[in-house]
This record gives structure tokens, C-alpha cells and sequence, in this order.
């Protein structure tokens, strides 16, 4: 399969969401970049579809407050991003459905734009610069996604850079520590965007266990722009299932759970729920063989 193939396997039939939304952030960063080198209009995509800080600006580019998310200020900024999503991604999607990752990722985006252009048009530290400043990048729309999994499954271990275990709930109060602490030294805005993708995902998990009485599932209705064509199996999350079965001695059944067919949304919302309030440790042999199902 050569690269093209590849690219069109991704989005037309059944590919990764964290891969879908990696390869458009990586291809719209070169893309951007090559124009503006090779035509000297540096900073030209940044104007016309980075989040401005004033109104003025905002009025002519409603289009913004989204666009934003697929822009980023140089390549460590984008690596950076990139491989926190593949990582963070790729946990939130062994618990959850691809609708509520986009809702996640999308949400927790669109509200930490909101509160970066309201801190600057509110507060007298940002009000008194007297120039828009544009947000750029997807950090707020990952941290959401980073911080949703770990209100989902707070114990779940990472291994970071090969040398320490930290449990999720861990590694995201420490990520909301830095944005906090390190506001007054610069990029305040950044750091402001990210609060509210962390806010998000917060929200959304507890809404998703019952315990906040609003519905945050306001992409529920509308169509998938990456829904595929076909319904294929991601081979990553076969592959990790698929060993867990095979580890997993084939388990009674006291709890009346189904053995058979499609698991029902509702004994998945039952599990995730679990998940959230005592991780993915906590669950029976036979609530994670309807995991393994409800995957395939």
C-alpha cells in the first residue's frame, strides 16, 4: 500500500480518528507553510484563520473560533501536539465511542477559544495591550482529550519516555499545574485555552457518569465528516483486544451479561461508567470480554 493509499484507506474506510486528525494537522502545516514561503507572505494563514483577540477581528473571521485548532506556530509546537493526541487519543478510544472522542476533541477546542477571546476582552492585564493577539494550535481540543481519559480511567499508567509509570490522574493534574503556574511568564493565552479544553473534558466525563445534569453531546446529531464508507476494524485496538482475549480464560456468565452478538449502548455506558468511578481494573472478566465485543 503506498502513501496515497494509505492517506485514502485512513478516511474512507474506517482509519483512526488520532490518525485522521494528525495527518489533516500535519498536511495543512505544510501546505501553509510552503505557500507562504514561496509566495514571501509570512504569517498570512496565521491572520486569516488564527482565533483573534479582539472584536473587530473576530466579526470578519467568524470562521476562527475553529479554524484556529488546525494551526499551529512551527513545527516543535506541531510534533509536540501531535504526539501528545496519538498517545492520549489512543487511550480515550479503548473506553469510549469515535462520536464522543470528536465531541471531546471538538468541544474542549471550541471552549478554550471561548475563554482566551473572553479572558482578553475582560480582564485588564490583556485588555490594556491594545493589539490582537492570535491563538494558534489544537493544544486546548488535546488537553481535553488528554484530561477526559483521565477523569475516565484515573488510574490507567502510562509509561512516559521509557523511564517512569504515572497514573492519568497524575500526569493531567500536573499538566493543569504547569498552564496555571506558568501563565504570568508568557503565552497567557495558550495557557488560557487550555484550561478550558481541560474544563471540557472534565465536564464531559462526569456528564457521561451521571453526575452533572447537562448534555454535552451536542455533536451527537450532526453528521460525521470522517464517518467511513465501510465499517472496518482499526488494527491497533484489534490487535491490543484480540491479546487480551486470548490471556483471558472464557468466563462465566453470573451477571446475565451478553456472551453473544452487539453489546447494547446501554451495558457500555454501564461499563464506562464503572470505568470512570473505579478504572478499568476494576472490571470483571466478563464486563472486559464486552469491552473486546463492543470494539469489533
Amino acid at each position: 500500500m503506498n502513501f496515497w493509499d494509505r492517506i485514502k484507506y485512513e478516511f474512507n474506510k474506517g482509519g483512526s480518528p488520532t490518525r485522521k486528525l494528525i495527518i489533516l494537522n500535519v498536511g495543512i502545516f505544510i501546505i501553509f507553510s510552503l505557500v507562504e514561503f514561496l509566495f514571501n507572505m509570512p504569517n498570512q494563514f496565521t491572520f486569516i484563520f488564527g482565533l483573534p483577540s479582539q472584536w473587530s477581528e473576530l466579526i470578519t473571521h467568524p470562521w476562527s473560533i475553529f479554524t484556529y485548532m488546525f494551526m499551529h506556530g512551527g513545527i516543535w509546537h506541531l510534533l509536540f501536539n501531535m504526539l501528545i493526541l496519538f498517545y492520549a487519543g489512543m487511550i480515550l478510544l479503548d473506553f469510549t465511542s469515535i462520536q464522543r472522542f470528536y465531541t471531546i476533541y471538538f468541544g474542549g477546542g471550541l471552549l478554550g477559544g471561548v475563554l482566551f477571546f473572553a479572558a482578553y476582552n475582560i480582564f485588564p492585564v490583556f485588555t490594556s495591550i491594545g493589539q490582537s493577539i492570535p491563538l494558534v494550535g489544537a493544544s486546548a481540543a488535546i488537553i481535553s482529550v488528554l484530561i477526559a481519559a483521565a477523569v475516565l480511567v484515573p488510574n490507567y499508567e502510562v509509561f512516559l519516555w521509557g523511564i517512569f509509570r504515572i497514573r492519568m490522574k497524575y500526569l493531567a493534574l500536573a499538566m493543569v499545574l504547569i498552564d496555571l503556574i506558568s501563565m504570568p511568564n508568557g503565552n497567557a493565552g495558550g495557557h488560557i485555552s487550555h484550561l478550558g479544553g481541560a474544563l471540557f473534558g472534565t465536564l464531559y466525563i462526569l456528564n457521561l457518569q451521571g453526575r452533572l445534569p447537562i448534555n454535552l453531546d451536542f455533536f451527537k446529531r450532526i453528521r460525521n465528516p470522517f464517518k467511513p464508507k465501510y465499517e472496518v476494524i482499526d488494527e491497533s485496538r484489534i490487535i491490543r483486544n484480540r491479546k487480551k482475549a486470548e490471556t483471558t480464560k472464557k468466563p462465566s456468565n453470573p451477571f446475565n451479561i451478553r456472551t453473544s452478538g452487539k453489546p447494547g449502548q446501554e451495558e457500555i455506558d454501564a461499563i464506562l461508567d464503572k470505568i470512570g468511578q473505579s478504572g478499568y481494573d476494576s472490571l470483571s472478566k466478563e464486563e472486559k470480554e464486552l469491552l473486546f465485543r463492543a470494539s469489533e
